[in-house]
């Protein structure tokens, strides 16, 4: 990897951090974004963007909830893909590389947090005087030390680790790279079963059945068990509907009812 290259790299993994503070809320985090930039800067975009696809599927239901910390899949991202293409491997390498970075710089992340605990004590100092440059100079200080914190690890793995990398993935046994392989099968529906725990409620099993039959029998027949699928949503559906119909009529009932009396 040139140097240009190892820099720009690090720059997707910082700016990846830089989402939800300077940037706001704009999915630049995201295996499948991240995946896209580091395969337009390695000269490789068709992989990057299948292995950010194969990340983003095994991440997309990590979701922080309340004081649980995320795992930091935008660096993770990054490096997982970047090694993918350097040693023109697949997702499993990614995912072997990547998963590791993501929790290790959740951890960093959270010293991070806790280091600017103290920079707030002089920021409230700060509110007290209304130093109202001295509060942008610590929002800025805080910002660029996060940054750096992003910025420099990687740049330092991606050019000057780049040969220990190669090494590593070239010694791995067959079986670990076997194994690997089944995780990366396994992980995607993981990151399904994930989301789903989050997200499924009772009124959308129906409604999920039908997008999942046609995704998973894309390019071949439909089996008896496909057709029996598709055939209790379908019912289901209009069993819903159907008892909302009776609630529905049921209210109005009492409400003349109540007009009555």
């Amino acid at each position: 990897m040139s140097l240009l290259q190892a820099l720009l790299v690090a720059l997707v993994a910082a700016v990846s951090r830089s989402e939800g503070d300077w940037l706001g809320e704009c999915k630049l985090r995201e295996p499948v974004v991240t995946g896209f930039l580091v395969g337009l800067i390695l000269g490789d975009v068709k992989t990057g963007l299948i292995i950010g696809a194969e990340l983003q599927l095994m991440w997309m239901g990590a979701t922080g909830i309340g004081p649980t910390a995320q795992l930091d899949i935008g660096i993770g991202g990054t490096i997982g893909t970047a090694v993918a293409i350097m040693t023109g491997t697949g997702p499993e390498t990614a995912i072997l590389f990547g998963v590791p970075v993501a929790v290790i710089m959740q951890f960093l992340n959270t010293l991070l947090l806790s280091a600017y605990s103290g920079v707030m004590v002089a920021a409230d100092h700060k509110i007290d005087a209304l130093d109202f440059r001295g509060i942008r100079m610590l929002h800025y200080f805080c910002g660029i030390c996060t940054t750096l914190a992003y910025f420099l690890p990687t740049f330092f793995v991606m050019y000057f680790g780049n040969t220990v990398i190669e090494s590593i993935v070239a010694g791995m046994p067959a079986w670990v790279n076997l194994g690997l392989s089944g995780v990366a099968a396994i992980l995607p529906c993981l990151g399904f079963a994930l989301l789903l725990n989050i997200i499924m409620e009772k009124r959308l099993i129906p409604y999920f059945i039908l997008g999942f039959i046609p995704a998973a029998f894309v390019g071949f027949d439909l089996t008896m068990i496909a057709i029996a699928g598709v055939a209790v949503a379908i019912a289901w559906i209009i069993f819903m509907l159907r008892q909302n119909e009776g609630a529905k009529t049921e209210t109005v009932s009492n409400s003349d009812d109540e007009w009555e009396d």
